[in-house]
């Protein structure tokens, strides 16, 4: 959930924080191991190239006077697809994005420690029932690392719609004017919970949920992100099932599998159900 970037909760220290408890509860699951792969790689790879968009777009916020906020929630969105843009034009060249090799030494000695041995991810990865930790993770990392390159632009672009988004909540007091129909938000009142308490999580949360969804802001229209939509328009190329796990091109061809082959990938290759 916190690593779907269309869903309003997308947070990276979020998901590190709960896979890092399913990894210590849960061992035997190891899809906790790949998806802490994928936010390895994320934070590694993407972070650093949505920076100067966040930077660009929190300059742009502090330098304005007050605003609607909807003209506010117009600005993120201006920054996120521009931001979406740039590394779609960076897709052609793969090694502008991968630029640091990823150490998963730690992560491979914890994981062959855990001996995993289920999960959808997981059977995807493995050739063979006597495949060691270290095969599946290795196999892993190209697939993780070709979705991740391919749909970078989906990523840096929810980091950037996140960013604008807190930034109006942090400033929201002398930043943002309330709506004429009037602001719903748990912010409304009383002023902002301490960052440290919490309600901050609450509130935030709320806030996210709150505001124009990653697929509206994307959509380029006049207005952006003023309308809500619960599920994405049907021209879209990319949409949230795609990112229910890791493996974004594998999620998008589910229905195309045959009954055997779906078997395989939810149950292993050595299921007594074969």
């Amino acid at each position: 959930m916190f690593l779907n970037p269309f869903s309003p909760s997308f947070d990276l220290q979020a998901a590190f924080r709960h896979l890092s408890f399913a990894a210590r509860f849960t061992p035997q699951y190891g899809d906790s191991f790949l998806e802490r792969l994928r936010l390895d790689m994320i934070d590694r790879w993407l972070i650093p190239l949505a920076a100067p968009f966040i930077d660009s777009m929190y300059g742009s916020f502090l330098s304005k006077d007050r605003m609607l906020q909807s003209d506010a929630h117009c600005l993120v969105a201006e920054y996120t697809k521009e931001a979406a843009d740039a590394m779609k034009a960076q897709l052609k060249d793969p090694a502008s994005i991968m630029k640091d090799v990823l150490d998963t030494s730690e992560l491979e000695l914890f994981c062959s420690s855990a001996d995993p041995n289920y999960g959808h991810l997981w059977f995807q990865c493995r050739e063979s029932p006597i495949d060691t930790a270290r095969e599946v993770i290795d196999r892993a990392k190209s697939m993780l690392a070709s979705d991740i390159v391919k749909y970078s632009w989906v990523y840096v672009a929810a980091m950037v719609r996140r960013a604008g988004l807190l930034a109006m909540l942090q400033h929201q007091s002398e930043k943002i004017i309330a709506s004429s129909k009037g602001n719903s938000s748990p912010t409304a009142a009383n002023g902002l919970p301490s960052p440290d308490s919490r309600d901050w999580d609450i509130v935030v949360d709320a806030y996210l949920r709150e505001a124009p969804l990653l697929d509206e802001m994307l959509s380029g229209a006049k207005g952006v992100g003023l309308v809500k939509s619960s599920t994405p328009t049907s021209k879209s190329l990319v949409n949230s099932q795609m990112f229910v796990t890791g493996f974004v091109d594998s999620n998008n061809s589910w229905e195309k599998l045959s009954m055997a082959e779906k078997q395989r990938i939810l149950f292993g290759s050595d299921s007594l159900l074969n």
